[in-house]
């Protein structure tokens, strides 16, 4: 790098920016000088790329680049993303992005073009999802050199709030399970005509903490019965884009043995006897795959209502909510964190603390309690 004195008096200053050569002029010496330094600076932090790239590349095209990527190695470079994951991103990009976005070239997205694009927004959830992969194709667009910062690094400085939740995470007492699984079996639309299958799903998926993607693509030969019955967790089946796919994988990608109560054990063996299925465990009346809205619609939300309607205390929830249960059910029943971790499928115990950390909490009441016990029936023999 050098600055050089023109003959018109003025100064030029000679760089390179990704092996490239740049001039810059400039009216004084020291206006060099100081662009010199910002040069120098931003090449020690990492962070001197030829921003003009940003002048030529449009958002859509970086959206196709980003995409592209996403569906081949994932956001971490790592392993692909899944359809869902993927179909999500398409489905944002379309309903939010490329009406305001699709043809503005990414010098020119700044924070203001970033806030006003924010204002058209008309729930904080959907704004929430949009800005957040915003983020994503716009720190992509760093590292690829298009820009030299990500103008929606900040939610607080783009004024983007937490979304107010819906309504508080909710679990079931065991008894509350118990009237649940009744009624998604026999009332409603069953009412005279019960599809058993259903009570057995509500108990199964409150019990064992799956998820409904695992349940929905769950086959029969997963189940191990006898003296420690399990279900190996290998295979989910999830809709993309309006169609059903089979997956021989998880959302972490890892099988995971999830014991079953005997009592339910015993039911699923019954279950699979009576129904000669080789195939999957749960379907609907007609033995097809099972479909998350049509369930809900038909079944779930009927029977909360119903729940709701003879029982003041049982809470508003949906089918997540199970998972919950299966956890509370769990540690009241002394299970450690380990086999809490196993149960949600989570990577790490330090996930599982984090997501169920006030269950745990109330448990170390009862625990205090259960050591009180202890000393107190203990003999304490003084010398």
């Amino acid at each position: 790098m050098a600055i050089r004195r023109l003959p018109n008096g003025r100064y030029e200053h000679d760089y390179r920016v990704d092996g490239k050569r740049r001039y810059k002029r400039f009216r004084t010496k020291g206006e060099a000088q100081a662009h010199d330094l910002e040069v120098r600076t931003a090449r020690a932090g990492g962070t001197l790329v030829d921003t003009r790239k940003g002048g030529k590349i449009r958002f859509q095209d970086l959206y196709e680049e980003w995409i592209a990527r996403i569906e081949k190695v994932g956001a971490r470079g790592s392993r692909p993303s899944s359809p869902v994951t993927v179909a999500g991103y398409r489905r944002i990009y379309k309903s939010h992005m490329k009406p305001h976005l699709e043809n503005r070239v990414l010098a020119t997205i700044s924070l203001t073009v970033i806030n006003d694009w924010l204002e058209t927004f008309s729930t904080d959830d959907a704004r929430q999802r949009s800005y957040r992969q915003l983020g994503r194709m716009l720190e992509y667009a760093v590292g690829r050199g298009y820009l030299a910062a990500n103008p929606a690094r900040n939610a607080t400085i783009n004024h983007v709030q937490q979304p107010e939740p819906v309504r508080d995470p909710a679990a079931l007492t065991a008894a509350q399970l118990q009237s649940f699984a009744e009624q998604a079996a026999n009332g409603g639309r069953y009412a005279g005509a019960a599809h058993d299958v259903y009570r057995l799903l509500i108990l199964f998926a409150g019990t064992t903490g799956l998820r409904w993607s695992e349940i929905a693509g769950l086959y029969a030969d997963a189940l191990t019965f006898g003296d420690k019955p399990q279900v190996i967790v290998r295979t989910t089946l999830v809709p993309v884009d309006g169609r059903l796919q089979f997956r021989e994988t998880t959302k972490s990608r890892k099988l995971r043995k999830v014991p079953i109560p005997k009592s339910i054990a015993a039911l699923l063996e019954d279950h699979l006897e009576r129904t000669h299925l080789g195939g999957l465990v749960f379907t609907s009346p007609t033995g097809a795959p099972l479909r998350s809205s049509n369930f809900a619609r038909r079944v779930f939300q009927p029977a909360v209502e119903r729940c709701r309607a003879d029982d003041p205390t049982f809470p508003n929830m949906v089918f997540h909510d199970l998972r919950r249960t299966a956890v509370t059910l769990a540690i009241s029943a002394g299970a450690n964190v380990k086999v809490v971790q196993q149960i949600a499928g989570h990577s790490s115990a330090t996930t599982t603390l984090d997501v169920y950390a006030q269950l745990f909490a109330d448990d170390a009441h009862a625990s205090a309690s259960a050591v009180d016990e202890l000393l107190n029936s203990a003999t304490v023999q003084r010398p």
